[in-house]
């Protein structure tokens, strides 16, 4: 059985692919002092600029 989550369910440095377009990703923090709520930051892999993503996206963790 997969261990299909949500990014709001990960911990910092773990690394997931995103399931709708299959995109490796490292998850970096969550920013709780933004005025819209909690931001969840990520690294795409190969890439140095981290970027956001919304809570609920379907993410399986992968084994590095």
């Amino acid at each position: 059985m997969t261990d299909i989550k949500r990014v709001r369910n990960l911990k910092p440095g773990e690394w997931f692919e995103l399931k709708r377009t299959g995109e490796v990703y490292q998850y970096i923090h969550r920013d709780i002092s933004t005025p819209g709520g909690i931001k969840h930051c990520v690294r795409r892999e190969l890439e140095s600029r981290p970027r956001t993503l919304h809570h609920s996206c379907h993410v399986q963790v992968l084994e590095r």
